[in-house]
């Protein structure tokens, strides 16, 4: 089974992606890998664990990937010592997902707006976190300052 599920991500997502399995989940948009390398999500940014919707995102996120094969397709770049892919589960985009569920915000600034709709969506049904809270890198400067 798992080698069905590198063959299928090689053809859907290029020589690039492959397949691996999830370990654990850390927070809503960072996971450790079978391997024990650390991987946050591409192009969006999940509420801290501290924050409201924060533990529903890792929550939401460890129900789509823990345990299972994740197809990445990562791009060279680190951050914090983890890798930064975009990541899939038998074809599903993980942070489009997350987004339109009011789980994530769109990080317009990495992702140049790819998950805008996605996120138009959720806030339009008042998902998750826009039904009130705040985005995670206001939080965190506001968490700097108070320091």
């Amino acid at each position: 089974m798992r080698w069905l599920a590198i063959l299928l991500s090689l053809t859907l997502f290029g020589a690039g992606a492959y397949a691996e399995q999830v370990r654990y989940v850390i927070d809503g948009d960072t996971f450790i890998m079978s391997d024990d390398s650390r991987v946050r999500l591409a192009g969006i940014d999940a509420p801290e664990l501290s924050q409201p919707y924060g533990p529903e995102s890792k929550a939401y996120l460890e129900k789509l990937i823990s345990g299972r094969d994740v197809t990445l397709q990562c791009n060279g770049e680190m951050s914090y010592n983890r890798r930064i892919c975009n990541a899939f589960v038998n074809g599903l985009d993980i942070q489009r997902d997350l987004v339109g569920w009011g789980l994530a915000f769109d990080y317009a600034q990495y992702s140049h707006g790819i998950y805008r709709s996605a996120e138009d969506f959720a806030c339009r049904m008042k998902r998750g976190v826009w039904s009130g809270g705040m985005r995670p890198w206001d939080y965190r400067h506001r968490m700097k300052e108070k320091r």
